[in-house]
């Protein structure tokens, strides 16, 4: 084999090597919804990719579930409904959900950490 051929040979397959390994990170990276800022807020946007922009100060979000209304702390994403009944209280430096509790948050779980 021609040392022409084998240059040829390495650079494909270092191209090849080049494009898995790229195309590896993008699909991570292009991955849709992501945390944004908005002002004091961290929402989720489902319809944008990218790093995260923020963290919440609590993590969870409502979900349905059926015809109920539930938090699920340990679920992220946009909120599907909120509950008529409860609020987020603190507790020592966490923002909790107590749906038994009722008047206004006292905290909002959506802060930036």
């Amino acid at each position: 084999m021609s040392n022409h051929a084998f240059s040829r040979i390495l650079a494909g397959a270092l191209v090849l090597g080049l494009a898995v390994s790229t195309g590896a990170s993008f699909g991570d990276a292009g991955q849709k919804g992501r945390y944004k800022k908005e002002g004091a807020k961290c929402v989720w946007d489902a319809n944008d990719s990218g790093p995260n922009q923020c963290t919440p100060a609590t993590k969870g979000r409502f979900k349905k579930s059926g015809d109920n209304c539930e938090w699920d702390a340990n679920d992220s994403g946009a909120d599907q409904c909120r509950p008529a009944k409860g609020r987020f209280k603190k507790e020592g430096t966490a923002c909790v959900w107590t749906p038994s509790d009722g008047g206004p948050d006292q905290c909002d779980p959506r802060q930036v950490k």
